[in-house]
């Protein structure tokens, strides 16, 4: 593979995940399932080895979360590595920082729960007829505070 098609799976898969986590703060879970390949796979950090599988169960998993806080994903050391030409796999850190959304707002925001959590990702990509989808995706808590 030429340095320009590895550079170019590099640039999708990078959105992919940084997509992810815009998608999930706003609470876009349809637009965040359609970054899935339909047969995908998918486990939180917090039960790595309980994996949802399809994009209707992913969704179902999504909306059935509470809706009670604001989170921002911080995604950092995003790693692709392109296997070949339809598949690649990658690792990235991710921050989140959470909030009740009834905090109350102050001029620089709200104030964030002192709990935080450190975690990584672990991604699959597999390139489709729609683009790049994530394939399977899980990950593991690595700090908390």
């Amino acid at each position: 593979m030429d340095i320009h098609a590895q550079q170019s799976i590099e640039q999708a898969c990078t959105r992919i995940v940084n997509q992810f986590s815009n998608f999930n703060d706003r609470g876009d879970y349809v637009s965040l399932c359609n970054l899935f390949t339909p047969d995908a796979s998918f486990a939180r950090p917090t039960d790595p080895e309980n994996f949802t599988h399809g994009r209707e169960e992913i969704l179902a998993a999504f909306q059935a979360r509470p809706n009670d806080r604001i989170t921002r994903h911080i995604i950092s050391n995003i790693i692709i590595e392109a296997s070949d030409e339809t598949t690649a796999t990658g690792t990235c850190y991710a921050t989140l920082f959470m909030a009740p959304v009834d905090a109350e707002k102050a001029k620089f925001g709200v104030k964030a729960n002192p709990s935080q959590f450190i975690g990584e990702f672990y991604i699959d990509f597999s390139l489709t007829s729609e683009g790049w989808k994530i394939s399977r995706q899980t990950g593991i808590i690595v700090f908390t505070t």
